[in-house]
Formats: structure tokens, C-alpha cells, sequence
């Protein structure tokens, strides 16, 4: 079984993560590497002690086959251990980590010394198996087992079968037979007897010689009773052999000394492989960047130390015990209760880690993480706990360094949107009144596109530094992303918020530099106020990057107050989105035209296509609403294509009924021109209704050059060759219109509608324009002039020789039908519209509040947003907003009040005409009390 196989087996969830030893493991595929890499056996249990994976370790240490590991743990435990295993289990069961040492059976009948940890796999806080990991000290436990042996050996050397045994007797100095020391010597009793005192000195290595001889006179005169010594003797081989000699009177006859002697070889090698493992040890112990040692939990007593655990302590107590007392006084205040918490924890057995800091008297601190590992006896006792140290100050101090890093905004230097949201739950703790004030400059994305991110960070950097210089000292200014800012303004700032506002848009009058171009921003803001608007510093946020997304609406400079009738208008715009997408199938678009006349004779010269949406529920969607949506998608594609292929339908229709044709300009996105193949889809819908190319023409604008794209040149360029005219719109508000004129095949010049407004009294408007007109007329461009509404307009651009206007002086936009029959008039006359009177605005008016309360069945809270009831009946309610209602989808809730007096009702908005919303109410008993409340302030209604 595959590792990914058996964590689907032993997982209850497919989405929730597996965590073993406080530790997820989140990709399951690629942990298997690691646990097939691991040096000690690994291995996984169910719940019922089943294994379902092991790693190729487990296998190599007890000899058997996969088949039989896929068993039950009792398969390689011996009988007599079984229960003991089974309860160590159990415990891993109930989510403790357990470390204890064992014996496994080998497939060949041997026994194995296992150290074996078991920790719980969890899963949704919920035990699912055991984690094992099981690693062979069965030679480690052997060593051992023969150092104790051999101790024992030279404690008990009267028990133990010596080597060699003699009696020596002092008097006549002579050796008695004996048949061990012949057998080492390699001499027969006779030779035995004739050794002179001189050959047996000779036989004891010049080394041992005189301690020997010291001990063994003073053993001769009484002075000791016995005496024990390591002598290197030369045996039958002529080589020196280690033996231990113990040397004393015999009880039976005090006159003869006793000597024994033990062959010390295995001792010694087995001391010398102790001392070696014990110095290779404690290098290791000294060069790991960690204290390790050994403490008894119960008494504090350390059992065993490195240099790293005094190096992090710098002092210990003398009896090396750390009571709780010891201990508390040096860590922080701050962690005492959580290392309360964690030596209760460590007393009942479960392993952990602790952070926690440590006091010094010169004030120093440090940050230690300490990890505790109780090891047991086989009765289930702590033995004592393993502990792994570290000194983690350096870490602590990079992490604060890092989030003080995560608060600031790398490129503009400012707090970012966390610090920020911070900062007003910080100010609103402080119970102090402010405002919110978001601000854009609503131009990131568009030089991002269009010079580049590195350009773009300048801007970054620009604006920033803008806001920062302008904005007074106790203003807190923070960054929200791209070039959209938010600026904290206390209520005792000796500007009021709206002046602070205007003051930011006034921004916009000024260049802002960025190499090596001067760009112009247009700004909007939105304001939101602490406490009226909301109590949540997030939600406060929010509504003011509301209010400023309104504004941003607006093809100006602007700002708006958060109110709440923004919630219903921006719950608009998400139902509009959604509906957008299905706009064209259910034939909710249609297009009106607007003709371009001749400034002196009133002859339609040309006329501009126009989509509009008449959407079922929200009724007339103004275009400023609905094609910002579009160009954030790619529904702008669909839209586009189906402009022009309905553009091109009017055209045909209009010749089979007999006008004479003239241009038709329709507006293409920007974006369109990234997507290749548009050219050929105009020429197509050309070909499809028989129009001739030279009456077609594309309205585009400096936005869709200022990318500089090759594919936009080229598509311009054949569409050109083929007859389309191009016409530049908006000619004069944008960056660098008179480059475009040179670099790419323009036909036709729009003057915008700004230079208009004001031309008649703005003496540079005047000249601006006039210097179009000149520009136009060495180019060879045809020029028309947006936005004419009045005769005196009309009169300046007649001075100012342009030849073409286009406005609602001389018509509105208009539908199919209108549109023919001025093409079949040929000719337009100007007429000046006239302000609406005072009939067309209800006289008597309630003021009330109205809330939305579901849409499509589908309930939702929304502020109240102001409304004026005008009249009533029994069936129906009148009114005015500002806020745009869906028609006969909706529910909502009108509360009206005049002075003490307090109505409210249940309605369905069903229509609006002349300029007021009709709204049928749901409860007759309702209706019955809004028509006593109008009665009662109106008798005579």
C-alpha cells in the first residue's frame, strides 16, 4: 500500500488536514519521501492496532514479510509484553505522546532491544491512529549489559573462575605448585621450581614493578590485610598480558599469601569502547546548538546536563535541582502561567513545548523554547524527561523585525491596510470621534499598462509622498493598495472634514512627475464618520471606500459622504453584473443614435451609435453605469460585436427604406483592440449587410493608444486601407493627443464636451479650440465639435469656424425609428430646451425612511436610506428617492414621521412614473394607517 493510499484509508475527511505531533501534514504525496528516507523504522496504526504503511526500515530490522507486517503489532511482541505494549497503545489512543523501551521478535527466532515512540494522529481534534517509530538498541543494551557484567566481575572477584592461582610463602620465598600459573607461563614444575627470584621480577613489566613490590611488603608486614592491582605479566607467548591481582593472607594458614590473578582484556577493551562512545558523545552534546539534558519532573533534580544548558541558565544551583521556586524567579511574569500549565502537563505524561522568556539581573532577556519528551518504565511511571533546549532570542527578534515589516507598505513607506484598520480600532478605544477619508488617484492600473511597473511604482512613490507632505501632523495616513490611500482625521483638527476633502481634490490641478512624464490625476474620495456611520473599524473602512467608489463613478474630481442609500446602489450594481451576462440573449440592449449635423446649415452629416439597457426590474440603465461593468470582464467582446452588428443592421434597413446613408460611428473599448481578429470581423459585417467602408467609422480613445501596442497599430492601420474612418474622441482632456494625430491613421477629431461648457465666456477655451481647428485643417482631419446645447454654443463655434457639432442642441439621442425619419428630412434645426418647472416637482411631501428587506426572495440587511411620500390611497403608495429601486421583485419597509407622529409599512415597488415610485402595499391594514397618518397632516389630501 502506497503512503497517499493509506492516509485516504486512515483519514475520515478528503479536506481536512492530518496532524501528527502538533504537526499538519498537508501534502501527504510528498511527506512520503520523507518517511521512506527516515533512518528508523516507521510505521502507522488504526485504531485497532492494525499497521496500514511502514517504510522499507521495518521490514530490514525484524526479518519479516510485508504480508505478515500488515498484522497486528502482537506479531513480533513477545507474550510476556503484550499487555504492557497494549496499554502504551491505549495511551497514544486518548492523544499522548509515549516514548518506552521494548523487545521485538525477529522472524529468526532472536530477540531485539526497540526504543519505540508513539504519538496520535489527529484529525478535526479527533484521534484516527498511531504514529510510530521504532529504532534497534538491541547492540547499545548488549554493551551496556557487558560493562555492568564485567563491573560486577571485578566487585565480586572471590566469585568469579580465576586465571591463575599460587600460594607464596614469605619465609622461604617460594612458590607453591601450581598448575594455573605453569599452564600461563608455559613452564613444566620443574621449571617452575628452579626460577630465580630475578626471572620472576623480570616476568612483571617495569611499570607495575615497584607498586607491586610496595604493596606486596606492606601486605608482608601486616600493614593491610589485602591489596588489589591492575600488572601487565608476560604469559607462554613472551607478551604482556593485562591481569588484575589481588593479593591476601589466607585464613586457614595466615602465613602463605593468596594470589590471584584475572585476565582484564575484555574489560579493558570494553572500557576503552566506553570512554570512546562517552567522548564521542559529548562532542556531539557540545557541538549541537541546543541544551540537552535529563530532569526528573517530579523533584526538578537534573540527571544529566550539556555545556548548552549551562550556557542558557549561566548559573545553576549547587544540588543541580530547579525548583519551581528556582525556576519561577527567573522567567518572565508574563509566561509564569503558561509554565504552570506545561508542568502539569509534563506530570501526567504528555510530552510539549514551551516558549518562554528568561530574566538576567543586568536586565538582559532571552527567548528559550524548550521541548519536554517523558520517557516511562514499563509500569507506566515517568522515568524522567528528555529536554531539548534552544536559545531563540535571535529568532523572536527577527520575527518582531518582520512584522513590523508585514505593517509597512514597502514601496510607498506607509502603514498598510492592517496597520491602518489597527490604528482605528486603536482611536475608537480611545472613544474619540474621527472620519475615514479614502482617496485614489485612479491612474495605477493604466501606467502599469501602459509605461510599465516600474513606472508605476514612481507613481506610487509620487502620490504617497504628496499626501504625506500635504496632510497636517495629526492626521494618520495609511495605504490601502494601488494608488488608493485612507486618511484618519480627528474630529479636533481645525478643518472640518468636507474642507479636508476639498483640499485633497484640488490635488488634481497639479502635475505629478514621473520620468519622464507629467501626469494629471483625476481624485476621488469618500468619507466616512466614527461614531455615526459604524462601530467596526473594518466596517468603517469600508463604507468610506464606498462612498469613495461612488465618486469614482463620476467623470470628475470628486468626493462623497457615506450614506447609507449606497448599500442598495452598490447591491445594484452586483444584481446589474450578474445580469449583464445575459443582457444580449434576452434582447434587454438596444441602441439609439444621435445625428452630427453641419454647423451653419443643420445637415446630417454623420450620426454616433449609442447602447442603451432597459433592464426589466431596475429599469433605464444609464451607459456610466453598465459599461465600467462590462470593461472589467470580457463581456465588453459580446457587447462590442453585438453593437456593431446591430449598427450595421440599422443602416441596411434605413436604405431599403430609402434615406440616403450617411457614417455611422460606433465607440470600441480599448481592449478590444488586444484581441486579434477585429478587424476582420468589421470587414465581415460589412460584406454581410452590403455597406460600403467609408460609411463606417470607429470612435476611439487616447486610452486605447496610449498602450502602444503593435496589434492596435496594425488593426487601425488596415481598417484604414480598407475605408473605415477613424475618429479620436475626447480630443484635448487626455495626455498627448497631437502624437496620436502623427503616429497613427486618424480621420476625424472630436472636440470633448468640456471645452463646450464654458466656450462662450472662456477666452482660453476659445483658444484651445481655435488651435484644434487650425491643427485639423493642416492635417487634413475633419473636426466635430461634443456637447452643444445652447444657441450662444453654437454661435461661438460658428465664430471659431467648426464645421460639425454635435449636441442635444439639435437632437437627443434617438431610437431606429426616430433616426429614419431625420435621415429622410436630410436637415435639423437647433432648439433650445428649457428648465423643467416647478409643476413637474410634487408641492406636498412627508419625509420617511425606506429599507430593502428582500430581493428574489432573498433576505437582506440594509441601512434605511431617505425617501419623500407625495400621496397615498388604499392600494398605493408615492414617492421620490435618489436611490434606484428594482420593480416588482422587492420588498421593502417605509417608516414616514412628522413631528411625534410614526407610521410604517410593508410595500412592493410596481412602477415610477413621472419621476415617482409607485409602491403597492402588501397589508390592507397597513395601508388603512398610512392613509389616517397622511389625513391627519393633510386633511384635504
Amino acid at each position: 500500500m502506497t503512503f497517499f493510499d493509506a492516509m485516504q484509508r486512515l483519514s475520515r475527511s478528503s479536506t481536512s488536514p492530518l496532524f501528527i505531533g502538533g504537526l499538519e501534514l498537508s501534502h501527504p504525496d510528498s511527506a512520503e519521501f520523507f518517511f521512506h528516507q527516515n533512518a528508523d523504522a516507521i510505521f502507522f496504526f488504526n485504531h485497532l492496532g492494525e499497521i496500514i504503511y511502514f517504510n522499507e526500515k521495518l521490514p530490514a530490522m525484524l526479518g519479516y514479510s510485508t504480508e505478515t507486517l500488515y498484522e497486528h503489532f502482537g506479531v513480533f511482541n513477545p507474550p510476556e509484553q503484550i499487555d504492557a505494549v497494549t496499554a502504551f497503545f491505549e495511551r497514544a489512543l486518548t492523544g499522548e505522546t509515549v516514548h518506552y523501551t521494548a523487545q521485538g521478535l525477529h522472524n529468526d527466532h532472536y530477540r531485539l532491544t526497540l526504543k519505540i515512540t508513539n504519538m496520535p494522529i489527529l484529525q478535526d481534534n479527533r484521534v484516527i491512529g498511531v504514529y510510530g517509530i521504532a529504532r534497534d538498541i538491541t547492540r547499545e543494551k548488549q554493551l551496556e549489559e557487558d560493562v555492568v557484567q564485567i563491573r560486577s566481575q571485578l566487585e565480586l572477584t572471590e566469585h568469579i573462575p580465576e586465571l591463575v592461582v599460587f600460594h607464596y610463602d614469605p619465609s622461604t620465598r617460594s612458590i607453591e605448585h601450581s598448575a594455573s600459573l605453569m599452564n600461563y607461563l608455559g613452564v613444566s614444575s620443574d621449571e617452575l621450581g628452579t626460577l630465580s627470584r630475578e626471572q620472576l621480577h623480570n616476568l612483571i613489566h617495569p611499570r607495575d614493578f615497584d607498586p607491586l613490590l610496595f604493596n606486596m611488603e606492606r601486605l608482608i608486614d601486616c600493614e593491610v590485610e589485602m591489596f588489589e592491582q591492575e600488572v601487565s605479566v608476560l604469559n607462554a607467548s613472551n607478551g604482556y598480558q593485562l591481569l588484575r591481582l589481588k593479593a591476601f593472607r589466607r585464613p586457614e594458614n595466615n602465613e602463605l599469601i593468596s594470589v590471584i590473578l584475572y585476565d582484564l582484556s575484555e574489560v579493558n577493551e570494553a572500557r576503552r569502547q566506553l570512554t570512546l562512545e562517552r567522548e564521542q558523545t559529548r562532542e556531539i552534546y557540545e557541538a549541537l546548538d541546543a541544551a540537552i539534558s535529563q530532569i526528573d519532573p517530579s523533584t526538578g533534580r537534573v540527571l544529566f546536563h550539556s555545556q548548552g544548558f549551562l550556557q542558557i541558565f549561566e548559573e545553576l544551583p549547587e544540588d543541580l535541582c530547579l525548583s519551581q521556586k528556582w525556576l519561577f524567579e527567573r522567567i518572565d511574569e508574563r509566561d509564569h502561567l503558561a509554565m504552570k500549565h506545561f508542568i502539569q502537563q509534563l506530570l501526567s505524561g504528555k510530552s510539549g513545548t514551551i516558549q518562554y522568556r528568561l530574566r538576567f539581573p543586568d536586565g538582559r532577556r532571552k527567548w528559550i523554547e524548550d521541548q519536554q519528551l517523558p520517557v516511562f518504565h514499563l509500569d507506566g511511571n515517568i522515568a524522567y524527561s528528555n529536554s531539548i533546549m534552544h536559545d531563540i532570542t535571535l529568532q523572536k527578534e527577527y520575527e518582531e523585525r518582520l512584522q513590523q515589516l508585514a505593517l509597512i507598505d514597502a514601496i510607498t513607506e506607509l502603514p498598510n491596510r492592517q496597520l491602518l484598520t489597527d490604528t482605528i480600532e486603536e482611536w475608537m478605544k480611545n472613544d474619540q470621534s474621527f472620519s475615514v477619508l479614502s482617496v485614489s488617484f485612479n491612474r495605477i492600473s493604466e501606467i502599469n499598462n501602459a509605461f510599465g511597473h516600474a513606472s508605476g511604482d514612481q507613481w506610487l512613490q509620487a502620490t504617497s509622498r504628496i499626501l504625506s507632505i500635504t496632510k497636517p501632523e495629526e492626521v494618520f495616513l495609511g495605504h490601502l493598495g494601488g494608488d488608493e490611500y485612507a486618511m484618519l482625521v480627528p474630529s479636533s483638527y481645525s478643518d472640518d472634514i468636507t474642507s479636508c476633502a476639498e483640499k485633497l481634490l484640488a490635488l488634481s490641478a497639479n502635475p505629478i512627475l514621473i520620468e519622464p512624464y507629467e501626469l494629471f490625476a483625476r481624485i476621488s474620495a469618500g468619507v466616512s464618520r466614527f461614531p455615526g456611520d459604524s462601530q467596526d473599524a473594518i466596517e468603517l473602512l469600508k463604507h468610506s471606500y464606498t462612498a469613495l467608489r461612488r465618486s469614482r463613478r463620476e467623470d470628475h474630481s470628486t468626493f462623497h459622504h457615506y450614506a447609507s442609500n449606497l448599500d442598495i446602489d452598490y447591491y445594484r450594481r452586483y444584481r446589474l453584473e450578474q445580469d449583464l451576462h445575459y443582457a444580449i440573449e434576452r434582447n434587454e440592449l438596444f441602441l439609439e443614435y444621435q445625428p452630427k449635423v453641419d454647423s451653419w446649415t443643420g445637415k446630417i452629416i454623420g450620426l454616433e451609435a449609442l447602447i442603451r439597457w432597459q433592464h426589466p426590474e431596475w429599469g433605464r440603465i444609464p451607459p456610466n453605469d453598465f459599461i465600467p461593468l462590462a470593461e472589467e470582464s470580457s463581456l465588453h467582446l459580446a457587447i462590442g460585436d453585438w453593437v456593431i452588428e446591430t449598427a450595421c443592421q440599422a443602416m441596411s434597413s434605413w436604405a431599403r427604406a430609402g434615406s440616403n446613408l450617411i457614417p455611422i460611428s460606433v465607440n470600441v473599448s480599448p481592449k478590444r483592440f488586444l484581441i486579434p481578429g477585429f478587424e476582420h470581423q468589421i470587414e465581415q459585417a460589412l460584406l454581410k449587410y452590403n455597406l460600403s467602408p467609408h460609411l463606417f467609422e470607429l470612435e476611439i480613445t487616447e486610452a486605447a493608444l496610449i498602450m502602444e501596442d503593435p496589434n492596435t497599430n496594425r488593426m487601425l492601420e488596415h481598417l484604414s486601407h480598407l475605408g473605415v474612418r477613424i475618429a479620436l474622441d475626447d480630443f484635448g482632456k487626455g495626455y498627448s493627443s497631437m502624437v496620436y494625430l502623427q503616429r497613427y491613421p486618424i480621420d476625424v477629431v472630436k472636440i470633448d464636451r468640456q471645452f463646450a461648457t464654458h466656450i462662450a465666456d472662456d477666452a482660453k477655451a476659445q483658444a484651445i479650440v481655435k488651435s484644434i481647428l487650425y491643427m485639423a485643417s493642416v492635417f487634413n482631419l475633419s473636426v466635430v465639435a461634443e456637447g452643444i446645447e445652447t444657441i450662444r454654443q453654437l454661435e461661438t463655434f460658428r465664430a471659431l469656424n467648426c464645421p460639425n457639432i454635435q449636441g442635444y442642441l439639435f437632437s437627443r439621442p434617438v431610437s431606429t425609428e426616430i433616426m429614419q425619419s431625420y435621415l429622410l428630412r436630410e436637415i435639423l434645426y437647433p432648439i433650445e430646451a428649457c428648465a423643467l418647472t416647478s409643476e413637474g416637482t410634487p408641492s406636498f411631501s412627508i419625509e420617511g425612511k425606506i429599507k430593502m428587506l428582500t430581493h428574489h426572495e432573498m433576505a437582506l440587511d440594509f441601512d434605511y436610506s431617505d425617501i419623500h411620500a407625495h400621496q397615498t390611497d388604499t392600494r398605493h403608495l408615492y414617492f421620490t428617492t435618489e436611490v434606484p429601486l428594482p420593480l416588482n421583485t422587492a420588498t421593502f419597509e417605509v417608516r414616514l414621521s412628522e413631528g411625534l407622529q410614526l407610521v410604517s409599512c410593508t410595500l412592493t415597488v410596481i412602477g415610477f412614473e413621472h419621476g415617482q415610485y409607485i409602491g403597492a402595499y402588501t397589508n390592507t391594514s397597513e395601508a388603512e394607517l398610512v392613509l389616517r397618518f397622511f389625513q391627519s397632516i393633510r386633511p384635504f389630501i
